[in-house]
């Protein structure tokens, strides 16, 4: 893929790098950095670790843009949650099935416009992956070959918005029209905004890249958790059903994440094609033919980076579809309330940093390989346990054991998977095929929701439904077995370091490919 198709948050050091296409923007000589200048103004300050922290290099508009993107982006995403609830409840009560005494709905085998209650979820999932994935290719081509990446942005934006705006007219009469919609544009809208966020980052160094990415990930990580926090203490106190609390955290993440956006784009300026497109091409059979070029020459040239990518298309397809089965198989299967879903959700934001610091802990021990490796069978085993001890509604409380184990996977898998790769690919080459890489997480992500969709419709059962993510990961983990060794030049431990922190905090789009 091109070098600015998806999301770069790696600096591109080759020598002949364009300064439209670089990560990286050269400080005159002569003159201070942004960073020291900034660390300069505050060196006196009581607040100036909180700045490095929070805010690093923030005095740059494009770096402010960033992180107002990144808040109402990732306030946009989490609201995602709210709203499978409502959908369900929706669903369930068009097809007719009872309710239970805690607010759950009996799997009552009903069918609501030709599917079971159950199958909604995932025809979400699988809508909203083949959009993307289709989508894709003509996004990463606006960012490469026109002048548009701005207003394509905007545009982007707005639409996704918009979008999750009209969710708050979800009733009886609405709710299946809007699934279609959000599940279709939603889903790609988001993907096309984080392409032009990336394509944005850039910093005079790769200490001052890491800096802004790491915090960059901390107001993410805010927004989610912040507006999860408002909108459950809302569910809990209001004794709202699933759908009103749906109707309200749209409404919130609308004008919250709305307002970031606006502010994030009033900062950007607008940039030049990085690259030609030929006379008469379209953008999107542009995008297609990057993505074929970039295939053809991987495989010649980087087959440890060629089989990685071919296992990750696997593995994320796997581990992004997570968040919709789970959500239908802990209400529908285990019959759990939406407040004792939502709890399930918090406690597996809250063990992330375990599964962060499991990775930094064994990828030094045992390498980026067999660390990656070790993640993935340990996913697949925690889903095969899942089917196996929790089935039926009297093990809801063991499921709070999943959600620990499934928090550190998370937390896990995407530093170990991004580390990896890093370490696999030439470091003049990690922008280049940074894209790629996003491409692939995303190009199968509808498989398992249309395997469950098959299965749980053809034999009623929501545990056989599970079983497209623990093949998928079987197969990817069986590919990764074969990833060559890649010889490399030794690197002293300030680069190592350097490369964990490109790996935890670079590409975190990659992470929101699951919700739609």
């Amino acid at each position: 893929m091109s070098t600015q198709l998806s999301s770069s948050a790696v600096p591109d050091t080759s020598p002949n790098a364009s300064p439209a296409s670089s990560s990286k923007v050269m400080t005159p000589p002569g003159t201070e950095s942004s960073k020291d200048a900034a660390t300069n103004a505050n060196k006196s300050g009581c607040c100036a670790g909180c700045n490095e922290f929070l805010l690093y290099d923030s005095g740059r508009k494009d770096v402010q843009a960033f992180y107002f993107n990144q808040f109402g982006r990732s306030i946009l995403f989490i609201s995602f949650m709210f709203l499978s609830l409502g959908v369900l409840q929706l669903a369930n009560q068009a097809a007719g099935c009872p309710q239970n005494e805690n607010g759950s709905y009996v799997n009552c085998g009903n069918t609501v416009y030709g599917m079971l209650p159950s199958d909604i979820l995932a025809l979400m999932a699988l809508i909203g992956g083949l959009s993307t994935a289709a989508f894709m290719p003509y996004a990463g081509a606006v960012v490469d070959f026109s002048d548009h990446r701005l207003t394509f942005g905007r545009v982007c934006a707005t639409i996704l918005v918009i979008i999750n705006f009209v969710q708050i007219f979800i009733f009886e009469s609405t709710w299946f029209f809007m699934v279609i919609a959000q599940s279709f544009i939603a889903a790609s809208t988001f993907m096309a905004n984080s392409m032009v966020l990336w394509s944005y980052v850039n910093a005079p160094s790769d200490h001052d890249l890491h800096g802004i990415t790491s915090s960059g990930r901390l107001w993410e990580t805010i927004a989610m958790l912040s507006f999860f926090i408002v909108v459950g203490i809302v569910q809990f106190t209001s004794g709202w059903d699933s759908v009103a609390v749906a109707r309200f955290s749209q409404a919130l993440a609308s004008v919250v994440g709305g307002f970031c956006l606006f502010l994030s784009y009033k900062r950007y300026e607008p940039v030049k094609a990085v690259k030609f497109l030929d006379n008469g091409k379209s953008l999107y059979i542009a995008g297609l033919v990057e993505i074929g070029k970039t295939s053809v020459s991987l495989w010649k040239t980087e087959p440890s980076a060629f089989v990685f990518l071919l296992a990750s298309i696997f593995n994320e397809a796997a581990v992004s579809s997570y968040t919709n089965l789970t959500i239908t198989y802990l209400a529908e299967q285990i019959q759990m309330s939406s407040t004792d879903i939502i709890i399930f959700i918090m406690i597996n934001f809250a063990t992330n940093p375990i599964g962060v610091a499991i990775h930094r802990y064994i990828a030094r021990k045992i390498g980026h390989k067999k660390n990656y490796m070790l993640c993935v069978a340990y996913f697949l085993i925690i889903g095969v346990f899942l089917i196996a001890f929790v089935y039926q509604p009297s093990d809801a409380n063991i499921t709070y054991i999943f959600s620990v184990l499934y928090g550190i996977a998370y937390g896990w898998y995407y530093p170990s998977s991004n580390g990896y790769f890093v370490s696999i690919v030439p470091e003049e080459k990690v922008t280049e095929l940074w894209g790629f890489n996003s491409f692939c997480s995303v190009s199968m992500s509808w498989a398992p929701p249309a395997i469950f969709i098959a299965l749980n419709q053809g034999t009623g059962s929501l545990r056989l439904g599970l079983l497209g993510g623990i093949i998928f990961l079987f197969i990817g983990l069986c590919i990764a077995v074969f990833i060559p060794e890649r010889v490399v030049a030794e690197k002293t431990d300030e680069e190592e370091g350097g490369n964990d922190i490109i790996a935890s905090r670079a590409g975190p789009e990659i992470e929101f490919t699951a919700p739609f």
